[in-house]
């Protein structure tokens, strides 16, 4: 299998690590016989080169998707698949529609979008879910070795944009103070200037770090004994955030505030605070390190994600529905 990739770095470093050939030489496309084009709806791309280019800027006329237009058309006529991947949805749908709809197949995060394809595109487009998927080969399962009895969060905070995701951070850091349950950020935006992206590093006693990288991140939800998530979409059966199952492969402690795709799908391997005194309860609790219980079902997870939620699974989806328009 060789897929003509285009993609920010996550996707990157996942796809790098299955058994496929990953090529992105996408101007010289060749034909052949399980190959197809995959595009996600990335910020950026493979060396900051599709900065501007997949995404709408109706504000600035200079940036425009038309060289990958040109270049879903040149597949297409060279009969190759072409692929759109929408990691952004819903939230970023109208951003990435007017690039998605060339594609001879689209696949979506949330659900609740594939209507919203439908109106857009032809009655032979493929409109589908494709789940965030975890790489194995980097979050997996060790057994339990925690070495910090205190909670991690990865990932970024804002203060001028949703405003729904930070009440829920908020509430979980307030939590955590108030029950003594020492909790450690590392900050994805922390190359970032604005102050617009620093955590209330002080109000809620947090130890922000720098950013790490993406290899890094199964240790670090191996040796924290509890890992905090959010969810900025709350609404979907689909949409979770991606640390949801990279926590949950490496066998971490999870402690979730609700979404409907939390309660549909993960339930039963973590923990949903629904407020701020059910969290403080826990957090009293989990300071002293996980029950018997808690292993079991963090292990449970573990298992339910390596075998429903891996980068193999989601491109064996996409192969079927490949094999099965031809």
């Amino acid at each position: 299998m060789k897929i003509y990739l285009i993609s920010d770095g996550l996707t990157q470093k996942s796809l790098s690590l299955e058994q496929t050939e990953i090529s992105f030489n996408w101007f010289y496309l060749n034909h052949l016989k399980q190959s197809f084009l995959l595009v996600e709806s990335a910020w950026l791309g493979y060396k900051n080169r599709w900065k501007y280019k997949i995404a709408s800027y109706p504000d600035d006329p200079n940036r425009t998707n038309k060289k990958l237009v040109q270049l879903v058309q040149t597949a297409k006529d060279k009969g190759i698949p072409t692929v759109f991947w929408n990691k952004e949805d819903s939230i970023h749908f109208d951003r990435f529609i007017d690039s998605a709809k060339h594609f001879d197949h689209i696949f979506t995060v949330d659900q609740n979008c594939v209507e919203r394809y439908r109106a857009v595109v032809p009655s032979e487009t493929t409109v589908d879910v494709a789940m965030f998927p975890v790489q194995p080969r980097i979050h997996n399962y060790q057994g339990f070795n925690f070495k910090y009895m205190t909670a991690n969060f990865i990932g970024s905070y804002s203060k001028h944009i949703h405003n729904k995701r930070r009440e829920r951070q908020e509430l979980l850091f307030r939590a955590a103070a108030k029950a003594g349950l020492p909790v450690t950020i590392f900050d994805r935006n922390s190359d970032r200037k604005s102050d617009n992206y620093r955590y209330p590093e002080e109000e809620f006693s947090l130890t922000v770090r720098p950013a790490v990288d993406y290899m890094q991140t199964a240790d670090i939800y191996r040796q924290f004994a509890v890992s905090l998530n959010v969810n900025t979409i709350e609404d979907s059966p689909t949409m979770f955030s991606r640390r949801v199952v990279e926590v949950l492969a490496c066998g971490g402690i999870l402690v979730s505030t609700p979404s409907l795709a939390m309660d549909r799908l993960f339930k039963d391997y973590c923990h949903i605070v629904h407020s701020e005194d059910e969290a403080v309860a826990l957090f009293e609790r989990l300071k002293h390190g996980p029950s018997k219980q808690d292993l079991e079902m963090a292990k449970a997870g573990a298992d339910f994600v390596l075998n429903h939620f891996t980068w193999q699974k989601f491109l064996e989806k996409i192969e079927a529905v490949i094999a099965s328009k031809k």
